[in-house]
């Protein structure tokens, strides 16, 4: 077995365990938000936690994306539970900018051979459209805004383009935020124990997503012709 189709199993069932252990950890959680007594004993715990909680998920989140295996999903979901919709989505956003002014200096550093090492030839290969074509931005931005593609990979790669850290950390906050923020409320939802409004986004952003995995390489195939010719 090659080395790259090798790592991309290992990467695919590192990320399945970990959204099983972490589905596993948190469900106890979503399930006791059920209860109004549990709720306002959360409440008081977050509120209890002051400003060390915020830096506590935002260091969180900073590590998810650092990592890349780390499923983001359930920290976002526990942001918008503990702080609120809005409030757990600037929390969160403060940490993909963080984290992809890290990945991006970090890659710039090491360049080729860390993302070869952990990806190999063929991802690169797949994705070298981002180093040569000419509108890297506009394809970056699209691609992030794309339920089913691997955000956290791009996030490795993109640096390796003409984009300045500046423009790369802008595409990644916006282009993450719709996503974030129903994810957000879905954990405000269930906070406020609305959970026709949870199971509704929940229901929307299931087929979505399914959809947008199925037609992903479709997908990715009609930006990148469209959008990145040189």
């Amino acid at each position: 077995m090659e080395k790259s189709k090798r790592n991309f199993i290992v990467f695919v069932i590192i990320f399945l365990f970990l959204t099983c252990i972490l589905g596993i950890i948190f469900w106890p959680f979503i399930k006791n938000l059920n209860n109004p007594e549990y709720r306002e004993k959360f409440s008081a715990w977050v509120a209890g936690l002051g400003f060390k909680g915020v830096l506590i998920l935002l260091s969180v989140q900073i590590l998810q994306i650092v990592v890349a295996v780390i499923p983001g999903g359930p920290v976002e979901l526990i942001a918008g539970a503990a702080y609120g919709a809005w409030a757990g989505l600037l929390i969160i956003e403060i940490g993909c900018a963080i984290a992809t002014v890290i990945v991006f200096l970090m890659i710039k550093k090491f360049g080729l051979p860390l993302i070869k090492r952990f990806f190999g030839e063929d991802v690169l290969d797949k994705w070298s459209f981002l180093r040569d074509g000419k509108k890297t931005a506009m394809v970056t931005f699209i691609l992030f805004l794309i339920p089913g593609t691997p955000k956290d990979t791009l996030t490795y790669l993109a640096p390796l383009s003409r984009l300045s850290l500046v423009q790369f950390t802008l595409i990644s906050v916006f282009a993450r935020f719709p996503a974030i923020f129903l994810t957000t409320i879905m954990g405000d939802a269930a906070m406020q124990g609305n959970w026709v409004m949870f199971f509704l986004i929940f229901s929307i952003t299931a087929i979505v997503g399914i959809l947008s995995i199925q037609f992903k390489d479709k997908i990715i195939n009609y930006v990148t012709s469209r959008f990145s010719a040189k």
